[in-house]
């Protein structure tokens, strides 16, 4: 095992525009270790970083912030804790932040570090000058456990229009000049994400979009989502589509200001290969009593969740998984709901693949076309929702609303999207099949 540690220095930006320090990430042979300053740690107005990192009172709050061991904080496996391990992307992504970078693709230490400068949310990471040596916060924490830590290994400063976007589609960050959207942003981070067709499914994009205008027709709450010709897209290489997706990102403010966020995945400690969960029942009852006990805006931000699982249900979207799903948090310290992101009807694609693809979700759909008002109720009554039947009576409009608006947004929808949806809508699933027999 080598001798040497190599380190990163991990900032929060405030609301304000302040970067601020927190800590820093190291690696030493397979370990990788978060550890945070110490006036980070007594902070009792911290920025947030994750819920995860959060305990009953700021003493057990302290407590997970300087634990010597805990799985939050250290791994032993060459891998992050599954915070850091949310942050980096997968599929296609990862294997072009790892060209850029010149590593592996399980090289988790350096993916993080070529990507540093441009992350979800308000958090950065760069390496630590080397004359600086080794902070005692990580130094000491390394030789308690035995480790023979001799000097710091070089690290290099992240790749200058590198980002790491979540997600297994295609993607890239970019920035909007004019019309004009470019990646190559002089090592600013991007304003918006930019979303590719596959060969696979070349009206994925069509479809997301036609997903993003059925979600605001019943009124949720979006990302900012545009249609726009590949020709005022400045790409590295090139594309065979017409159209790409332009989605403003919602944790960046005009003047480069960020705003955190972190997925639920890393709120409930998934690692990206459970994103699925443990199942509806489970994983959405938890996210709705996070909602109501640690939101600003709990009341709106429960109905809104309520909501979206509706229309998900009706729009056939299966992959609503943990990652889809968000925190935002506009003053640095307290969350809200995310606005809505990634509104793709999968069930469209179902009829062109063989039926041995999409088995996560095909799974995924028979619960979705079978979960029923009662079931909501059950779901509401397990998470303990105050005014129940409030939010209940909320959603069955919400699907009337669908029902009544979605027939016209759906005539510039993808033809395997529209026939998928109105089936939903009119009886297809439980939810809507319910609806029509009361009405009856």
């Amino acid at each position: 095992m080598s001798t040497s540690i190599r380190y990163l220095r991990m900032y929060l930006h405030s609301p304000q525009g302040r970067k601020q320090p927190i800590g820093y990430l190291s690696q030493y042979g397979d370990i990788l270790r978060v550890s945070f300053d110490r006036d980070y740690i007594d902070d009792p107005k911290r920025l947030t970083l994750s819920l995860s990192y959060r305990g009953a009172d700021d003493a057990a709050t302290r407590a997970i912030l300087s634990a010597a061991r805990d799985a939050r904080l250290t791994r032993a496996d060459g891998k992050w804790p599954s915070f850091f391990q949310n942050l980096l992307p997968e599929g296609h992504n990862r294997e072009r932040l790892a060209r850029e970078r010149g590593c592996a693709l399980e090289d988790e230490f350096e993916l993080l570090a070529a990507a540093g400068h441009d992350l979800m949310g308000a958090l950065e990471v760069e390496p630590v000058p080397q004359e600086e040596g080794i902070p005692d916060s990580v130094r000491l924490w390394h030789t308690a456990m035995g480790l023979d830590v001799l000097e710091p290994g070089f690290v290099e400063f992240p790749v200058e229009d590198a980002a790491s976007l979540p997600g297994v589609v295609t993607k890239f960050s970019a920035v909007r000049e004019g019309r004009r959207y470019t990646i190559r942003r002089h090592g600013a981070a991007g304003s918006h994400i930019l979303k590719l067709p596959s060969t696979r499914h070349p009206d994925l994009v069509a479809n997301e979009y036609a997903g993003y205008q059925l979600a605001r027709a019943v009124g949720l709450a979006c990302a900012d989502a545009d249609l726009i010709s590949a020709e005022a897209v400045d790409l590295p290489e090139w594309l065979p589509f017409n159209e790409v997706l332009a989605v403003r990102r919602f944790d960046r403010l005009p003047g480069g200001k960020r705003v955190h966020m972190e997925e639920f995945a890393q709120i409930l400690g998934y690692e990206p290969r459970h994103k699925y969960g443990r199942g509806i029942f489970h994983d959405y009852s938890g996210m709705l009593r996070i909602l109501d006990r640690l939101s600003q805006d709990p009341a709106r931000d429960v109905q809104e969740f309520v909501n979206r699982f509706v229309v998900f249900i009706l729009m056939g979207n299966t992959d609503a998984h943990l990652k889809n799903w968000a925190m935002v948090y506009p003053d640095g310290v307290n969350p809200v709901l995310a606005p809505l992101y990634d509104p793709v009807c999968v069930t469209a694609f179902f009829g062109s693949v063989p039926p041995t693809d999409y088995g996560v979700n095909r799974s995924i759909d028979a619960k979705l076309v079978a979960f029923s008002w009662e079931d909501m109720a059950t779901l509401l009554k397990t998470a303990d929702v105050p005014r129940a039947s409030r939010v209940l009576q909320v959603a069955r409009a919400t699907v009337r609303a669908a029902q009544e608006k979605w027939p016209q947004v759906l005539e510039v929808a993808p033809e395997s999207m529209r026939r998928v949806v109105l089936d939903r809508l009119n009886g297809g699933v439980a939810l809507t099949r319910e609806t029509r027999l009361k009405a009856i």
